[in-house]
């Protein structure tokens, strides 16, 4: 009786550390998805923004000077 449940006890154990390893194994699959798109999404909207930057600028919206950013857009 007491090899029995040795046994079941150790069946358990190991059980619960096999689902623990797959769920973390999936976890960090999906981080690593996701950290690839977020890198793509950056990639493509890098340029959109530094010309969107650039156009503000020549409008005279917040341009820089003397390496400070120019406050009178706030106001």
């Amino acid at each position: 009786m007491r090899e029995i449940f040795i046994g079941v006890s150790t069946l358990g154990v190991f059980g619960v550390l096999s689902w623990i390893t797959l769920t973390l194994v999936t976890v960090d699959k999906r981080t690593e998805v996701m950290s690839v798109k977020i890198d793509h999404n950056n990639m493509m909207l890098k340029p959109l923004w530094e010309d969107f930057i650039r156009r503000s600028a020549k409008n005279g919206n917040g341009e820089v000077t003397n390496g400070k950013a120019s406050l009178e857009i706030w106001k």
